[in-house]
This record gives structure tokens, C-alpha cells and sequence, in this order.
């Protein structure tokens, strides 16, 4: 019986190990999968609700059971839809308010009423509305790996998996309920579809296109650089292809049509109550002529329209105003060009750069593969070069997927020094991917003086987004700190975590104090220069909340 067990024992390990030889490049994308779904589910566990979750979230919610889109019209409804769909989970009561009497700017005090003061888990309403962007995420990963595989070879696909699914950057963003990842998701993925149309056209590839093309745009209103991609696309295949004119035509006439209607689909629904309840007479915003309609027919069907134009020039108007930005120590309202070249100097590994450089130097890809790589990430950096809204290298997240598939090639390299010293890097990238959690959005390479010296050159997403107040609660709890006086994005959620709190006052004050890194820095005009004197704090909680004792030291 024992001889029996062992013989079998032995047969299972060798069919084991076969399976392994045979297919140890699935088995290496799925342990990449996994570990990379691992550590955003526990950085999601451990990260406080962020500033933007408050209304994406509350928003979509609202899209998708109630109809109503009073809120944050300046992203539009598609991936906030997509929170609210799976916030749903988590059984959320609503605040118990009239939403007629609230107004788009109001969104903030909504979000904090549906979070803080209607008797919901946060946590739970927090897990579920973000999980499906762990999601997404995931498909990133899988989509690196395809595109890589495919241009490259399998282990070039390995590389540019692991890439992705450890770098600190796209898990920082990959567990939360934001609009950033999901663009990184679509836009590749559209991207990969176009190349694919490219190469070989036809009407169902025509119809995937196109219908790529509407989550795109339906996911961040600066997803409308898909559209100058696709021309430029659909431009190539024209010169050097040259398909029948006919089917051209056809082909062209879906591509530009599904997304439209997609766009008329996903914000009709997302705002089906408010089309019920439009006046008489509705004026269409300038975008659309400024036009008065009263056909019930027109309002439905030109009004889904309107809103997305009115979102787009939401965004356009904040643009053209600027933001409170930050880059090494300056703050200016009008950004700087070079802002998102540093973002990645300062925020990716630095194995990640030196594999970058040598990616220039050493890879030799097909021009045209090259071209359909490259021109999506260059040109969408290129445009984000001229925003006067720097808050954060999230807003450039599209552009690593395509680098890393891009620096993956370097596996095909013939030089037999090459590849010990990728392994090397690639081991190093993944390690850090690691060691960074659960605080990856306050992750900083070497050059930019590590974690703990970050702060002296990007805040905002980049550092401190509200996501430390979980664990600034673990830290009060073991140091028996029940009230402190708070200059953070939201009071409410110390409440939450069981810590009184008020605003910080401008007159010293005896008690605990704990100023957020981004409100330290960027200060927004509020006068606390009788802390910054007893700079550096007390304490600093994961490189982003400032504590100091005074309830222990005197106040000058």
C-alpha cells in the first residue's frame, strides 16, 4: 500500500513537472495575475477612502439605480456607472435628503452624506465599488502580455506582464474607484484593436474598433486622443494598404457611428430620470447652438449629447484657469511643460528607467509595430505636456503599458550580456513592486530621495490623497489620541475611524495636531505658520500625515 502511494505520489510530481516544462510561460502570467490581484486587494483593505472616490462613486450610484446625474458631469458616466453598478454589493443606504434641491457643485456634500451620515460600512461600500477596477487592471496585465507575445515572443509577454503588475504606479491606481485605470484599459485595448483593423481589415474588426472607440471616450474626456490616433491609423491603411473604396467606406461609416450612438446609449441611461423631468422648453448649451427645443423626441435624443459637450467644457474651462499645482517646492496656478517627464522621473523605479533607456539603445522593433506602440503613448503625453492642471502622474498612467511592451522586445536581443542584466532589472522592478505596498501612491524612486523625500517634489495623487487615515487611526489608537485639531481633505474621515476632530485654528492651541502632507505644502492660502515653525513634526505618518505633539510640549 505504501509502495502504491509513493508510485503514484512520484507519477502526480512528474506529470507535474511536465506540465510545468510545457506550459511554465501560463503559469508564470498567471502567478504575475495573481500576485498583482493580491497586493491591490490588500492595499485596497488598507487605503482610506480617497478624495475623488467621494463623488465618483456617489455619482455613479446614483447613474445607475436612481437615473440621476446631477453629479459630477465633468467625467463622463461610464466608469462611474461601473462603481456604482458593483457598489451596489455592498447594500448602501441613500441620504435621506431631497436630490432636487442639490446642484452639481454640491457634489461633495452629497458623497460625504451617503458615506459618513446614512449608516454605511465605508469599507465594504469601498471594497465592492473598487473591485471591479482591480479588474480592469488585471486585463491590463493580460493585454501587456498578448501585445508583447505577439510582436515579440512569449517570454517578451512574461516581461512586460511582470511590468505592469508590479509597477507601484498602475497598483496605486488599480484598486481604486477613479477614472484612471479604466482609460488605461480601454484606451490599450482600443489601441490593440486598431493595430489589429490596421493589418487586416474587415467589418467585424471594424465593429469591435468602433465600439472600443465609445468606452474610450466614454471613460475620460481626455480619451478623445483616440480620435486623432484613429485618423492617423485609418490614414496609414489608406496609403499603404489601399482597400476596395467601397468597403472602406463601410468599414469608416461603422467606426464612426457605433461610438457615437454608444456615447447617446451609456448617457441616455445614466440620466433616464432627469430626461423624464426636462422643462417645456430646454436650452441647449452653446456646443449645440444654444437652441431652445421643446419636441419631446429632439430633447431625448439631442440632450445625452449636451451633457457630454457640457462635461467636456467643464474640464476645457478648469483647464484653461489652471490648478493649485506643485513641482519642486514652487507652486504655480499655470503648470509647467516638463512637469509629466519629471512625474516619471521621480515615480518610477529606477530599474524601470534604466530598462527604458536601454529599450532606445537596443530595440529594434518593426517600424510599423513601432508606429502602432508608440504613436498612442507619445502623442497622448505630448498633448498632457500642455495641461495647466499637474496634480498627478495618474493622468499620464495610459502611457505605461505601451513603454513596458515596448522595453518587453529587449528579450528578443541577440546580445548574450543583455539579457542577465533585464533579469536583473526585471528582478529589482518586481521586488520594489512588492516592498511598496500598501501605500503605493506614495511611492518615490531613489532619485527623488525615496518615500520620505518626496514631498519636496510632487504632492497631491502622487503622495498624500486622503488615502492614510486608516492608518493614522492605528496610530492614534496606540497612542491614545481620541481628539486632534486636523488641516486634511475631510474631517469626516477621522470621524469615521472614531477620532473627534476640528479644523485647525490659526492661533496656536494646545492638542494633537495632524496636518496632511498636500495641505502642508500647497497650503491653499490658510494661514498655520505657528506650526510650521516646529517643522519637522513629532511624527509622520506613511510619509503623509504630519503630527505634532502639543498636547506634550509647549506652543510657541
Amino acid at each position: 500500500m505504501e509502495k502504491r502511494f509513493i508510485g503514484h505520489f512520484l507519477l502526480f510530481l512528474g506529470g507535474g513537472v511536465a506540465y510545468l516544462k510545457k506550459h511554465w510561460i501560463k503559469v508564470l502570467l498567471i502567478l504575475i495575475m495573481l500576485s498583482s490581484l493580491g497586493l491591490m486587494v490588500f492595499s485596497s483593505l488598507s487605503d482610506s477612502m480617497v478624495v475623488d472616490e467621494k463623488v465618483h462613486i456617489s455619482a455613479g450610484y446614483l447613474h445607475v439605480w436612481k437615473g440621476n446625474y446631477t453629479f459630477n458631469p465633468e467625467h463622463p458616466p461610464l466608469l462611474n456607472d461601473l462603481a456604482g453598478l458593483f457598489a451596489k454589493i455592498a447594500k448602501p443606504n441613500l441620504p435621506n435628503v431631497d436630490l432636487s434641491l442639490f446642484k452639481g457643485d454640491d457634489q461633495w456634500q452629497y458623497g460625504g452624506k451617503l458615506f459618513y451620515e446614512s449608516n454605511n460600512n465605508v469599507d465594504s461600500l469601498l471594497f465592492w465599488a473598487r473591485f471591479p477596477f482591480i479588474l480592469l487592471t488585471l486585463g491590463i496585465i493580460y493585454l501587456s502580455y498578448l501585445w508583447a507575445k505577439t510582436i515579440f515572443n512569449p517570454k517578451a509577454g512574461i516581461v512586460a506582464a511582470a511590468l505592469v503588475g508590479f509597477c507601484p504606479n498602475i497598483l496605486a491606481h488599480g484598486h481604486l474607484a477613479t477614472t484612471d485605470i479604466g482609460l488605461v484599459f480601454f484606451l490599450l485595448l482600443a489601441c490593440w484593436l486598431l493595430r489589429n483593423y490596421l493589418l487586416k481589415a474587415s467589418f467585424e474588426r471594424a465593429i469591435l474598433l468602433g465600439l472600443l472607440i465609445g468606452l474610450v471616450i466614454l471613460a475620460k474626456f481626455s480619451g478623445i486622443i483616440i480620435i486623432p490616433i484613429v485618423i492617423i491609423g485609418l490614414i496609414w491603411l489608406w496609403i499603404f494598404r489601399r482597400p476596395k473604396i467601397l468597403s472602406a467606406l463601410g468599414q469608416l461609416a461603422i467606426i464612426v457611428i457605433l461610438p457615437i450612438a454608444m456615447v447617446w446609449l451609456v448617457y441616455a441611461f445614466s440620466m433616464r430620470s432627469d430626461l423624464a423631468l426636462l422643462p417645456k422648453k430646454y436650452q441647449l448649451s452653446s456646443s449645440l447652438g444654444s437652441y431652445g427645443i421643446t419636441s419631446n423626441i429632439a430633447k431625448t435624443l439631442l440632450v445625452p449629447f449636451d451633457k457630454y459637450f457640457i462635461g467636456y467644457n467643464l474640464v476645457a474651462d478648469h483647464n484653461a484657469v489652471g490648478h493649485w499645482n506643485f513641482l519642486n517646492g514652487q507652486i504655480k496656478f499655470d503648470g509647467w511643460w516638463y512637469y509629466f517627464p519629471l512625474a516619471l522621473l521621480y515615480k518610477l523605479p529606477i530599474p524601470t528607467l534604466i530598462l527604458l533607456a536601454l529599450a532606445v539603445i537596443f530595440n529594434r522593433p518593426k517600424i510599423r509595430e513601432l508606429f502602432f506602440l508608440l504613436l498612442p503613448a507619445l502623442l497622448f503625453l505630448g498633448v498632457a505636456m500642455t495641461s495647466r492642471i499637474d496634480i498627478g502622474i495618474r493622468h499620464i498612467l495610459v502611457i505605461l503599458p505601451f513603454f513596458y511592451i515596448y522595453v518587453a522586445g529587449l528579450w528578443q536581443s541577440k546580445n548574450i550580456y543583455l539579457k542577465p542584466v533585464i533579469s536583473i532589472l526585471l528582478l529589482a522592478t518586481i521586488i520594489i513592486g512588492i516592498l511598496a505596498a500598501p501605500n503605493y501612491i506614495a511611492y518615490f524612486n531613489q532619485i527623488a530621495g525615496g518615500a520620505k523625500g518626496g514631498y519636496k517634489h510632487l504632492i497631491d495623487s502622487n503622495l498624500d490623497w486622503n488615502q492614510n487615515i486608516k492608518r493614522f487611526a492605528k496610530y492614534a489608537k496606540e497612542n491614545n489620541i481620541r481628539y486632534i485639531y486636523q488641516y486634511c481633505w475631510d474631517g469626516s474621515s477621522f470621524a469615521y475611524y472614531g477620532i473627534e476632530n476640528q479644523l485647525l485654528p490659526t492661533t496656536p492651541i494646545n492638542g494633537v495636531v495632524a496636518i496632511c502632507a498636500h495641505q502642508y505644502w500647497i497650503k491653499y492660502d490658510y494661514d498655520f505658520s505657528w506650526v510650521e515653525k516646529h517643522w519637522p513634526p513629532d511624527d509622520i505618518i506613511s510619509n503623509g500625515v504630519y503630527v505634532w505633539r502639543f498636547d506634550k510640549k509647549n506652543v510657541q
